[in-house]
């Protein structure tokens, strides 16, 4: 039988979601949870390979086991067993073709950057706290570029695996509110830390270090440098991904 798993996650304690030698991630402590649970081993599949630091509202994986068990018994049973910064949402029986990395269609991050001066002492592990005063109009503008088809060769840090670098950002926008920047992306796939460097890329716009219409240039450069920095991971959250079920 196949589980669609529904998770969330504060990733601060964590080296991501994929498993690693020698280091603690989500995936790692999940399939142990639910191999207690349900007496055979687990092998998980996630939707995403989210950086360290990097957390999760909305996480999609998918696991087979031998037997029909109720979701709510595993949900109970798991969140139990596993650390309070980890949590299990939902656990049911699905197509068991069904893939959570590759059936997913389109996922949503949010990257969230704090303006204030002193920084929020209850948000500090989920914003980049930035005190220097940014230009968001700029930033707003400069978004706006992201939209569409593009090769985000310039956005990509080294040492991603992917083999192809155009993707299609179906949303791209900033709000603010209570010293709280939230930059909203959409895509059909996401390449090595892009979504980062797009924010830090913003960031410099904010600032003033690169012109908020350079972005198509850049966006056509395809070279890593011509692009801003890579924002720090805390500030990171896979809100959610999408399925055609």
């Amino acid at each position: 039988m196949n589980y669609k798993l529904q998770l969330m996650y504060d990733g601060t304690a964590y080296a991501g979601w994929q498993k690693q030698n020698n280091a603690i991630t989500i995936q790692d402590q999940v399939e142990k949870a639910l191999a207690v649970i349900l007496r055979q081993p687990v092998s998980l599949v996630g939707v995403s390979r989210t950086d360290a630091g990097v957390h999760a509202a909305d996480y999609t994986a998918n696991f087979h086991a031998e037997g029909l068990f109720d979701a709510k018994k595993i949900c109970r049973g798991v969140n139990a067993l596993l650390p309070p910064d980890i949590r299990i949402m939902d656990a049911i029986p699905c197509s068991d073709n069904f893939n959570a990395r590759f059936d997913a269609i389109k996922k949503t991050y949010v990257y969230r950057i704090d303006c204030s001066s002193y920084g929020n002492a209850f948000y500090r592990n989920f914003v980049w706290h930035h005190p220097i005063p940014l230009d968001v109009e700029s930033m707003k503008h400069a978004a706006g570029y992201f939209l569409g088809l593009h090769d985000f060769s310039a956005f990509m840090a080294q040492g991603g695996s992917s083999k192809t670098f155009t993707r299609e950002i179906m949303e791209s926008h900033l709000t603010e509110q209570n010293n709280i920047l939230e930059y909203h992306i959409t895509g059909n796939g996401f390449l090595y830390n892009m979504v980062r460097i797009i924010a830090g890329t913003l960031v410099w716009v904010g600032r003033g270090k690169i012109n908020p219409d350079d972005i198509p240039n850049i966006l056509e450069s395809k070279d890593r440098t011509h692009a801003g920095m890579t924002a720090p991971a805390k500030g990171l959250t896979l809100a959610k991904a999408y399925y055609n079920l």
